[in-house]
């Protein structure tokens, strides 16, 4: 079982920034983080539609021009929030990266950032229409469901796309028949987002290949 740093490992270090995705870096096999528009038009590696939450500032990332964005600081540490190109330049290429498309629109210019990247990359979403596009441009693209609450079929859906990759809820992966319909298709399964290395540990006996966590678990 292989373990992914959640934004990071959220729960450790300012989310998303450069410092915390490096440092996780060197303890996972995988680090995730989260891409969106900003108002000037650059990807950046933010999670939330607003900067509210982990900035001093207020509104919403897409009316955010990137100089603006770069006023403000991550959680009070000090970083400022990093564009996606320098995301993938601080990166060693021994890690593998997990980029999940927040909003529509992007996925081209994801590809384009990432065609000469040496690292895995597995671009996830929520958003069938963004996979769908990966898909369409990149037959060899390593994409990801991220299967919602609300999907009634994700592992009908992930095959329909092409998918590599499945993701879910752990508690799901636990109390449904989503990994063995997973398994049975050869869908790579990720789960998310644990705390405790016991549930790590009843999830790789269940037959999940990833874990993700907002801090260091041993898996």
């Amino acid at each position: 079982m292989r373990l992914i740093a959640h934004r990071g490992f959220a729960a450790t270090a300012p989310e998303n920034t450069i410092g915390a995705l490096q440092s996780a870096a060197e303890y996972a096999d995988a680090v995730e983080f989260d891409v969106r528009r900003c108002g000037s038009g650059e990807l950046v590696v933010f999670h939330d539609e607003t900067i509210d939450r982990v900035t001093d500032g207020v509104g919403a990332v897409a009316d955010t021009t990137l100089e603006e964005l770069r006023d403000h600081t991550v959680l009070e540490s000090g970083e400022r929030v990093p564009t996606l190109e320098d995301v993938l330049e601080a990166l060693p290429p021994t890690v593998e990266l997990n980029i999940e498309m927040k909003v529509t629109g992007i996925a081209a210019d994801i590809l384009d950032a990432i065609a000469d990247v040496p690292n895995r990359v597995v671009t996830t979403s929520f958003l069938v229409s963004e996979l769908r596009t990966i898909r369409d441009l990149d037959p060899e693209q390593p994409i990801g469901l991220l299967a919602s609450r609300h999907l009634e079929t994700p592992v009908t859906t992930a095959v329909e796309l092409d998918c590599d990759v499945i993701g879910a809820n752990y508690v799901r992966c636990l109390t449904t028949g989503l990994v063995s319909r997973a398994t049975d298709v050869d869908l790579e399964i990720h789960a998310w987002t644990l705390e405790r290395h016991a549930v790590a540990t009843l999830l790789e006996w269940r037959g999940v290949d990833c874990v993700s966590a907002d801090r260091p678990l041993r898996v």
